[in-house]
């Protein structure tokens, strides 16, 4: 596939079509190298890129001729590698309930031509869908012009009847979810057109390979909040998925974001697990963390089990109930103006409705509501500081976006959850090497990704900020090199786009 994007070469060189797949031979030159392979910064440096790969990087002058390359003057700016969100779904639409009524399949059409260019806006040249739950989305993403570079897990291996098919009418849940794992607890619940055999751990896990995923995506929830009304795996389906998984090289997640499903997780030993521990299950509410977490925290530990925080989740929810929230003007960078203008109306607001009737929220203002989040925020962050502090296998996702809310817009979701990360006592440098080469290696892409050394792919940012000094940097981009095409951050933003 042919992709001609528009790059400013510097030296006064007009702006010019450059194919993304074969672009002419690059240098760039006079930067600072950030990059997690290296201990301190390379000053002074630059680096040339072929066919899309990095071919060398040094000080001072190149030792071989670059008469054939353009060249783009960083202007003593800042490099480092494109960013990795582990944990996207990108069929998802901030906002949105489905099926889409006819009056809004406009505004997701203007949503999914901006979606790629607003990760690319705030540095992330590589995702990784958890969950596909519509093939045709992302291949249209895909061949849009411009797009962050799409790796995925393909369909989740949901339980029969557990999250989060629970969420769906009996009906339509197992059509909804075809990968999911048959419960011979279940066997009543389940129809019976489908056979074990099918969907055993085996057959689920076959079928994620066979569709060319680097993962696999498992969840142990029970119920939010204190229900406990959904079945939850047994240890053995996940022992076995991890087995089946693990013989085809793919990286086992599990969602799970309790003190339970903690303990679950590390006891079946899933690679990653994909959320914070924003839930304590009553074990306690004050600023020391309950013995009995401390010890799954230790297990994490020993383990090297990898976990993204994905703090902002909850962040997300929080925006609804934030009354300046739409009037951020970032949002006009990453969203089309005619979605934001609809969050604003009822009809747009009909999920923070639905969740003021919940139990517990339905006598509660916007400011006491946002307060109940706080708590489970601020679990969350003891946990990350814990675990940061024990150096334990930090890995970036955002879960973009983790709800119907429109509180978790792509891009700029992200980049909240770097800020949030911050505030847990996440130092730049670390969470550098957890949106690069730690995501890299955890998802076996460091062949590819992840460092600025040769036969990488070039898919790089130049800011204007030292990324080693604050997260804030990765609001100074001044351009992205996507397979060695230098893409003006400006003309990644919705308002330049649509």
């Amino acid at each position: 596939m042919r992709i001609v994007v528009m790059a400013v070469l510097g030296l006064g060189l007009a702006t010019s079509a450059i194919a993304q797949d074969t672009p002419n031979p690059l240098l760039i030159r006079d930067i600072t190298i950030v990059s997690p392979e290296r201990e301190a910064p390379l000053e002074n440096g630059w680096v040339a890129i072929e066919g899309g790969r990095i071919r060398a990087v040094g000080t001072g002058e190149p030792d071989f001729a670059t008469d054939a390359y353009h060249v783009h003057d960083g202007g003593g700016r800042f490099l480092t590698p494109g960013l990795i969100d582990g944990h996207v779904h990108l069929a998802g639409v901030p906002g949105m309930r489905y099926p889409v009524p006819d009056a809004l399949v406009p505004l997701v059409e203007a949503y999914k031509k901006q979606l790629p260019r607003s990760y690319l806006y705030f540095g992330f040249t590589t995702v990784i869908d958890l969950n596909v739950i519509d093939r045709p989305f992302i291949d249209e993403l895909e061949a849009a012009p411009l797009h962050p570079d799409v790796y995925d897990c393909d369909s989740a291996l949901a339980l029969a009847n557990g999250y989060p098919m629970a969420f769906f009418p009996p009906e339509t849940r197992f059509e909804s979810h075809p990968n999911f794992l048959y419960d011979p607890r279940q066997a009543d619940a389940i129809p019976v057109k489908y056979a074990p055999e099918d969907h055993s751990p085996a057959a689920a896990v076959g079928r994620v390979a066979e569709a060319g995923a680097i993962c696999v995506k498992t969840h142990f929830e029970d119920g939010f909040g204190p229900a406990k009304i959904w079945p939850t795996p047994t240890a053995e389906m996940i022992s076995d998925v991890i087995a089946e998984s693990h013989a085809r090289n793919l990286t086992v997640t599990m969602h799970a974001n309790s003190y339970e499903a903690y303990k679950f997780a590390v006891e079946t030993g899933v690679d990653v697990i994909v959320h914070g521990m924003w839930n304590w299950d009553g074990l306690g509410d004050d600023d020391t963390i309950p013995e009995p977490i401390r010890d799954v925290l230790d297990e994490i530990v020993d383990l090297d089990t990898g976990f993204m925080p994905t703090l902002q989740v909850l962040g997300g929810l929080q925006s609804m109930f934030d009354p300046d929230f739409l009037d951020d003007p970032m949002l006009r960078a990453v969203l089309p103006a005619a979605l934001i203008d609809w969050y604003g109306t009822e009809d747009g607001r009909w999920f923070q409705n639905e969740l003021r009737s919940e139990e517990g929220f339905a006598e509660l203002d916007d400011a006491e509501i946002q307060a109940r989040m706080d708590i489970a925020i601020q679990q969350g962050t003891w946990v990350v500081t814990d675990l940061v502090a024990r150096h334990a296998r930090l890995l970036f996702g955002s879960d973009t976006p983790s709800s119907p809310t429109y509180g978790n817009p792509p891009g700029y979701n992200s980049f909240l959850e770097m800020k949030r990360l911050a505030v847990a006592g996440v130092s730049p440098r670390r969470l550098l090497r957890a949106a690069t080469i730690d995501n890299a290696v955890a998802f076996h892409l460091d062949d590819r990704y992840g460092t600025i050394e040769p036969g990488k792919v070039a898919n790089l940012l130049l800011l204007n900020e030292d990324p080693l000094m604050s997260v804030d940097a990765y609001d100074s981009i001044d351009s992205v090199i996507l397979h060695g095409a230098v893409i003006d951050r400006g003309l990644l933003s919705s308002d330049q786009s649509n």
